[in-house]
């Protein structure tokens, strides 16, 4: 009977073997973190694009400074083909020529008319000064039949004096409602061939501050060239501000409770090598969307704000990878997820020992990529089962 006792243990022994699948625990101290992925952009970024020119839609790129270039406030940054805004140009500044000829000719015309009235005036003037004193005259000669047609002559005299007074005043309003006229269509020309002055000048588009050139992709992810025919509306360049540089993100909808404003962020970008950038949550959508039509998860957006940005290597675009700081957890475990196994509510790992396996309680105090971080009665080298 012993001997069948000590050969059962045995088998146990056996049977509890290097075969059952187990991870070594090791006990240390670890920075609970969420890994995610984002891309570079400015917090301050001026996009430019066509300029805003009246009657025009479409427009052709015939210049474009190269993308990373760095430029100062007022350097050209891109040009557009301005032929049609020299052709109405030149069709506005014909019109204006036109109408300040007739301003000229109908300011001669009047000026001849007002002397024209002014003689006329004169005349009737000494006709009826004439007649004034003809009609007074008495003696032998005066009958009664001249006195009455010198009396006629008297008021007809005084009719076509008033009459004439009556129109150079309507004359007058005539020639200065004329002279409105063509003063406000030469004014209106006037402005007319500055708007066209400007817009030749406005297809030159200058940068509104120091930058760098970065282009924006238009239809199809196809980025501006020379030649190109753009829209109105259509945004070409951005100049952004490299010395605040965030980090665009998402995070997953079943991951959103465990990230805060304020985090403690590690930043790996892909294009710099063996540098890690330190920033922080500083923004965290409250409504939760669709990543994209090819990855239809749910995603919260969030901000990350870089604390020390390298304006010489930082690019926006870089693709950059995250770690967000949760909370430091010491002296605890790390196993698979698929380790845990659960007494009603209690969480408990089973332990290889001579007899087969034990099993230990344990809290579980985080977890990140399939892995949680537990705490217990474990010791290091204890044979954790899968």
């Amino acid at each position: 009977m012993k001997k069948f006792v000590i050969a059962l243990l045995l088998g146990v022994l056996v049977g509890c073997g290097s075969d059952a699948p187990s991870i070594t625990a090791q006990i240390e101290d670890v920075n609970l973190s969420l890994a995610t992925t984002g891309e570079l952009a400015s917090s301050e970024t001026i996009e430019v694009g066509p300029p805003f020119v009246r009657r025009t839609w479409q427009y052709k790129i015939s210049f474009i400074i190269p993308e990373g270039t760095w430029v100062k406030k007022g350097d050209v940054i891109v040009g557009f083909d301005a032929q049609q805004q020299h052709e109405r140009l030149r069709t506005s500044k014909n019109k204006l020529a036109t109408e300040k000829k007739k301003l000229q000719s109908q300011a001669l015309d009047n000026e001849q008319n007002v002397e024209k009235l002014k003689l006329d005036i004169a005349e009737t003037k000494m006709k009826l000064l004439k007649a004034e004193r003809k009609s007074t005259q008495d003696g032998d000669y005066s009958r009664a039949l001249d006195i009455k047609k010198l009396k006629i002559d008297l008021a007809i005299a005084t009719k076509e004096m008033a009459l004439i007074t009556y129109r150079q005043g309507n004359k007058k309003q005539q020639v200065a409602l004329d002279n409105q006229i063509n003063q406000a269509e030469v004014e209106r020309l006037t402005a007319e061939v500055n708007e066209r002055k400007k817009a030749i000048s406005d297809m030159k588009v200058k940068a509104p501050k120091d930058g760098i050139v970065v282009y924006l992709p238009g239809n199809e992810q196809k980025k501006p060239a020379t030649g190109d025919n753009v829209f109105m509306a259509q945004k070409l360049i951005e100049l952004p501000n490299l010395n605040k540089m965030i980090v665009r993100t998402t995070i997953a909808e079943n991951d959103v409770s465990r990230i805060s404003i304020g985090q403690k962020v590690a930043i790996e970008l892909d294009a710099i090598q063996d540098k890690t950038f330190w920033g922080k949550v500083s923004a965290l959508g409250q409504v939760v969307r669709v990543k994209s039509r090819q990855e239809p998860s749910k995603v919260y957006d969030a901000t990350i704000t870089i604390d020390e940005p390298d304006v010489e290597l930082m690019r926006p675009g870089m693709a950059a990878r995250l770690k967000i700081q949760e909370r430091a957890l010491t002296q605890v475990v790390s196993v698979p997820l698929k380790s845990i196994h659960y007494d009603k509510q209690q969480a408990q790992v089973f332990v290889k020992s001579a007899l087969g396996k034990s099993a230990i309680d344990v809290a579980v105090l985080g977890q990140n990529a399939g892995n949680a971080y537990i705490k217990g009665d474990l010791s290091n080298g204890d044979q954790i089962l899968r």
